[in-house]
């Protein structure tokens, strides 16, 4: 399955020693909204029963192990603030989530957090913290970092890292994780929302990035 998906993934990766390049006058909106899909999903399909007929199955599994390899790259039509629902369900197109032929029959698609940068000459990078709290003392963190490389009619090229991990806490002793999810150099269009996921240690993650210039609301 990782490799069916070649042709409909648009990979722009740039490596991260590029230098920061001119940008026109005037600063950059660049909106991050951050999805989790947890790796433990409702899972589903059918096989021969030996008899002619066949068996139904229903099952609960991780997803992470048959998402592809790599960083991808999902362009769409959505705009900037297409709902939840909606974003969830284009991803859920575009990717079999599953494993074998169990594949998730509705995969579950969450919106942590809606960030917006504002980028420009003189501060061509920005940084967001936040966490998800899960109780117990437990938490999942994460980090959201831009910086702006140049921007043209239509798009804006942004430096992007996405960081995920997690923290617990007990009395006066505190653990935590993190590791980097997502780290790319990519074109951000205009408007219209730019899906970009990968796979972390508990869930996939998609970024949906999208830019507006200044004057633009």
């Amino acid at each position: 399955m990782k490799n069916t998906l070649t042709a409909l993934l648009v990979t722009i990766l740039i490596g991260f020693a590029i230098p920061v390049l001119g940008t026109d006058d005037g600063p950059v909106r660049i909106t991050v909204r951050v999805f989790k899909i947890p790796a433990e999903q409702n899972l589903r399909g059918e096989t021969p029963d030996g008899r002619g007929g066949k068996i139904f199955l229903q099952a609960s599994g991780n997803i992470i192990s048959g998402f592809p390899d790599g960083t991808v790259f999902m362009p769409t039509d959505l705009a900037r603030n297409a709902s939840e629902s909606t974003v969830g369900r284009t991803i859920g197109e575009r990717i079999a989530f599953g494993w074998g032929y169990l594949v998730t029959g509705k995969v579950q698609v969450l919106e942590l957090k809606s960030i917006d940068f504002t980028l420009e000459k003189g501060q061509p990078s920005a940084e967001a913290k936040f966490e998800e709290r899960l109780g117990e003392g437990r938490a999942s963190n994460y980090d959201v970092r831009a910086e702006l490389v140049s921007t043209s009619r239509g798009e804006a090229v942004v430096r992007l890292r996405f960081d995920a991990g997690w923290s617990a806490t007990g009395g006066s002793l505190g653990v935590g994780f993190s590791e980097s999810v997502i780290s790319v150099v990519t074109a951000i269009p205009e408007s219209k929302l730019l899906l970009v996921g990968a796979p972390g240690d508990k869930a996939v993650y998609f970024l949906a990035l999208c830019f507006r210039s200044k004057g633009t609301e």
